[in-house]
């Protein structure tokens, strides 16, 4: 065999098992596209059941007891996100007996990133989100007068 024609046959050879196929499968979405779009602020957990509406009927979510109580968290495709939240006032009374109020609405915003199914977003005032389906939880692990989650859903 010639030079030519081996040169010819790598060529070939080449050409052949350096082009893929387009099998028209799914393709693989990552974790942090799952988080791309709005969540709305669905639950604001506390340790112990408040009754803030004076209704009787005692709640450890306070969007249960303050329909004054949203917030709205926009993921983005570019790795930007935006929030507005509506801040909350708790004031000890006794015991385990506090005044919870709405404030004023907060605006944030920022670069977020992911590993696996924890969102994080490069704000202080914000940890951690762990992304399950479309619910996302920031667990804060604090008793009142803290928090001890916040929880968003997608719209």
């Amino acid at each position: 065999m010639s030079i030519q024609r081996l040169s010819t046959f790598f060529i070939i050879l080449t050409v052949l098992f350096s082009c893929s196929s387009d099998d028209g499968g799914t393709p693989v979405i990552p974790d942090s596209f799952l988080a791309i779009g709005a969540w709305n602020l669905t639950a604001v957990n506390v340790s112990v059941a408040q009754d803030v509406n004076e209704d009787g009927a005692s709640s450890t979510n306070l969007i249960d007891e303050l329909p004054c109580l949203s917030g709205l968290l926009t993921i983005n495709s570019n790795n930007t996100w935006s929030a507005t939240i509506v801040d909350i006032d708790v004031t000890p009374i006794t015991g385990d007996l506090y005044i919870i109020n709405c404030g004023s609405s907060l605006s944030f915003s920022g670069n977020w990133s992911n590993t696996g199914n924890t969102l994080s977003l490069n704000s202080s005032d914000f940890q951690d989100f762990s992304l399950s389906g479309d619910t996302l939880t920031e667990n804060k692990g604090e008793n009142l007068p803290g928090f001890l989650s916040f929880v968003y859903t997608k719209q």
